[in-house]
């Protein structure tokens, strides 16, 4: 048996939670764990793309999202950004449509990780 594994098996309690803390990546937690990503894409389909693409002169809002126009700069940011713009085009969202929007943003184009 190798020695980090006799480690391991004889580590209990606070020790072993520790262990396994240090030893899991930290970035594989997504940011907006209760955001569906799917239902995003559809909200922003409905309620954002038409004015992000109003503000590009090619009419590709995405474009926004690439780090040549980048505003946002954390999942903070970005959520704040998100209910900013839900509220300033009078969206009515909740707070799960603001993390599904987010998440779907967060996945596809800023990949912010724990």
């Amino acid at each position: 048996m190798q020695a980090a594994t006799r480690l391991i098996m004889a580590l209990r309690g606070p020790a072993l939670v520790c262990l396994m803390a240090a030893a899991w990546p930290a970035h594989t937690a997504p940011f907006f764990p209760k955001g569906d990503a799917a239902k995003g894409q559809l909200l922003h389909q409905k309620n954002c793309a038409s004015c992000h693409n109003s503000m590009m002169p090619d009419g590709k809002g995405e474009e926004l999202y690439s780090e040549d126009f980048r505003k946002v700069k954390s999942a903070a940011v970005l959520r704040t950004m998100v209910e900013a713009c839900a509220n300033r085009s009078s969206a009515g969202w909740f707070e799960e449509e603001i993390e599904h929007t987010s998440r779907f943003l967060n996945d596809r184009f800023y990949q912010f990780k724990r």
